[in-house]
Order: C-alpha cells, then sequence, then structure tokens
C-alpha cells in the first residue's frame, strides 16, 4: 500500500462498528474515494471530527488499488468553513452541493475542475452575506456543463430560432422554441434564459450580483432541477434537496 497525500472535500461518513468510521470523499488527485477510519471514535481522540461533511482537508491515506475501501492515516483542515456550518440555511445548501457530486459523480477518475468548483463554491457560501440560492444554482450549471450536460439556450434544436423564451420538453430532456412544443408543461422566460446564460459562462461573482424579482427563484431552481433529474439518473432522490425545499420554503 501506499501513503497518498491529496487534498479532499468529505461528503458523507458513517459509523462502522464501535469506533471506527467510513467516509466518501471527493479528492483532487484520485477522485472520489472510499475510506475508513480505524479506531477514530475511540475515546476522546480529535481524528473522528476530521471524517465529517463539508470538512476541507488535506488528506493523507493509505491506497490499495485492489480494495475499493482505502485506510485513513491523518488529516489536517484546509479550511474551517465556519460560518457555513454555523447557519441553518448555508449548510443546507452544503449538504446539497456534496450530495450531488456524491450521487452524479462515478468512479476514481480524478476531475481537477470538479474539485476546485466544489471548493470555492463552498468557500463563497461560507462568505456570502446573500444570494445563496444563486451560488447553488451556479454549482449546478458548472456541475452539469463538468459532465458534459451543458445546456443548450441558443437556438431551437427542431427550428434553428433564437431561444428568447421557450418551453422545457420532458421528452427531450432540453429546451424547445413555443412555435415547436405548444403544450410543454414548463415555460421558462427570456428574463430566466439570460440569467442561465450568465450562470453558465460568468463567474461565481456574476452570479452573486444578479439582481432577482419575484418568481425568478422558481423558474430558475426549477428549470435546474429537472434538468439534472432528466440527465442524471442517480440525482433524483437527493435527500438533501427534498431538505432544502422544507427548510427554505
Amino acid at each position: 500500500m501506499a501513503l497518498e497525500i491529496t487534498d479532499t472535500i468529505i461528503l458523507k461518513s458513517f459509523p462502522y462498528g464501535e469506533t471506527s468510521k467510513i467516509a466518501r470523499c471527493y479528492t483532487r488527485d484520485f477522485g472520489k474515494v472510499s475510506l475508513i477510519g480505524k479506531g477514530v471514535r475511540k475515546g476522546k481522540t480529535l481524528r473522528s471530527g476530521y471524517l465529517e461533511p463539508l470538512n476541507h482537508l488535506s488528506l493523507s491515506f493509505y491506497k490499495n488499488p485492489r480494495r475499493e475501501l482505502q485506510i485513513f492515516s491523518k488529516a489536517e483542515f484546509k479550511n474551517v468553513l465556519s460560518a457555513l456550518k454555523g447557519d441553518v440555511k448555508k449548510i443546507t445548501y452544503g449538504f446539497a452541493i456534496v450530495e450531488l457530486v456524491d450521487k452524479g459523480v462515478t468512479g476514481e477518475e480524478p476531475h481537477e475542475e470538479l474539485f476546485d468548483l466544489l471548493v470555492d463554491t463552498l468557500n463563497a457560501i461560507n462568505s456570502a452575506t446573500g444570494n445563496i440560492n444563486v451560488i447553488f444554482w451556479y454549482f449546478e450549471m458548472k456541475f452539469l456543463s463538468l459532465l458534459g450536460f451543458r445546456p443548450n439556450l441558443s437556438t431551437c434544436p427542431d427550428c434553428e430560432s433564437i431561444l428568447d423564451g421557450a418551453v422545457f420538453s420532458h421528452e427531450r430532456g432540453e429546451l424547445v422554441c413555443s412555435n415547436c412544443l405548444i403544450n410543454g408543461e414548463r415555460k421558462v422566460s427570456s428574463r430566466t434564459i439570460t440569467f442561465l446564460k450568465t450562470l453558465k459562462h460568468g463567474s461565481v461573482i456574476d452570479a452573486i450580483n444578479l439582481k432577482l424579482k419575484p418568481g425568478d427563484r422558481s423558474e430558475i431552481g426549477g428549470f435546474l432541477d429537472r434538468y439534472l433529474r432528466h440527465h442524471i439518473d442517480t440525482i433524483r432522490n437527493i435527500k438533501s434537496l427534498k431538505i432544502m425545499e422544507r427548510v427554505l420554503a
């Protein structure tokens, strides 16, 4: 077994036996990794606290490519994210983000852009004074793009007309102009398409600076939710999203 050191975000953890803990992590150098912290829950050891969701760590672990469960060695905090963990709204969005990564990413292939997106988004939520929902939408849009499911927001796929207002096609999982799909269930306004383009092409600062009106939240968030669930089967039952809907209703 080789001792490896990498930056990581803890996605999920749970007790194992009487003294140990299992954690799923998203790492910069190894992608998604599952590991066991043997004896970390024994006594009052501080090691157990490292393997908690949303922790950003410099992680040392023993890697055996023939095993699915790697062995935790030690860790150091990279960023504590104390503001995020101390605020109900922020931590709810944080849990939704790490669950999206946990459910939406499979395999151990590293993806540095995705890791950086995850870290930058959690840091943005940690320091945000408002518009946390917009930061979450920003993450969803970039997440889709990095996984190869970037929404087409420019032209209708059927008639190639410019999308100035559109309808979401549940059959195709994309936006179609109202002339080509009259009976679509969910209309998306030209204003929402403009916002979505900012999320798609802009920075997190651009997203935070968006000026929202009543009704924007349900239309933008609704489109991204439907699009995610259509294109990524594994995220159709995200518990954190359901909790988020209740907490932030």
